[in-house]
C-alpha cells in the first residue's frame, strides 16, 4: 500500500477538491490562530513578548504546513482505501514496487560496510594519545608571557 501512496496521483476532478479541503483546514488554522486568539492584535499592539514573535510565529507557520499535509495525505489514504479508481499510478521501476531485497544487497554488503567501519576505529585511539602527547609537550614550554 506503501508503494500505492507513494507511486500514485489522485485523477483530475477530485485532486482539486482534495487540495481545496486541505488548503481550507490550512486557511482555518492560520485564522484559528491569528484572529481568533488574537495573535495579530498583540503583535500591533505591542503587547506580544519577544518569545512570541521569537517561538509563536514559526510555530503557527510550520503548524499550517502540517495541517495541509495532514489533511492531504489522510484523504489520499481514504482515496486508496475506498474508491480506488480515481486514482492513477505514475510509472516506476519494478525495484522500487517490489518487497523483496535487491539481490546486490546480501550478507556480503552488510559485512563489507560492518568491516569498513571497524577499521578507522582501530585507529582513532592512537591517533587521539599522539594528540594529548603533543598538546601535553607544548604546553610544557615557556612561552613569552611565562619569561
Amino acid at each position: 500500500m506503501f508503494c500505492l501512496f507513494k507511486n500514485s496521483r489522485i485523477a483530475y476532478p477530485l485532486n482539486w477538491l482534495v487540495w481545496l479541503a486541505s488548503l481550507g483546514g490550512t486557511l482555518y488554522w492560520l485564522y484559528f490562530a491569528f484572529i481568533e486568539k488574537a495573535f495579530l492584535q498583540k503583535v500591533f499592539a505591542g503587547q506580544a513578548l519577544f518569545v512570541d514573535l521569537l517561538l509563536g510565529l514559526p510555530v503557527v507557520l510550520v503548524f499550517a504546513l502540517v495541517v495541509y499535509a495532514m489533511i492531504f495525505w489522510g484523504l489520499k489514504v481514504l482515496i486508496i482505501l475506498f474508491w480506488s479508481d480515481k486514482i492513477i499510478q505514475l510509472p516506476s521501476d519494478a525495484s522500487e514496487l517490489s518487497d523483496e531485497l535487491d539481490p546486490a544487497l546480501e550478507d556480503g554488503y552488510w559485512e563489507q560496510e560492518a568491516s569498513e567501519s571497524n577499521g578507522p576505529q582501530k585507529n582513532a585511539p592512537a591517533d587521539v594519545a599522539s594528540d594529548e602527547l603533543k598538546s601535553a609537550s607544548d604546553s610544557d614550554k615557556p612561552t613569552s608571557h611565562d619569561k
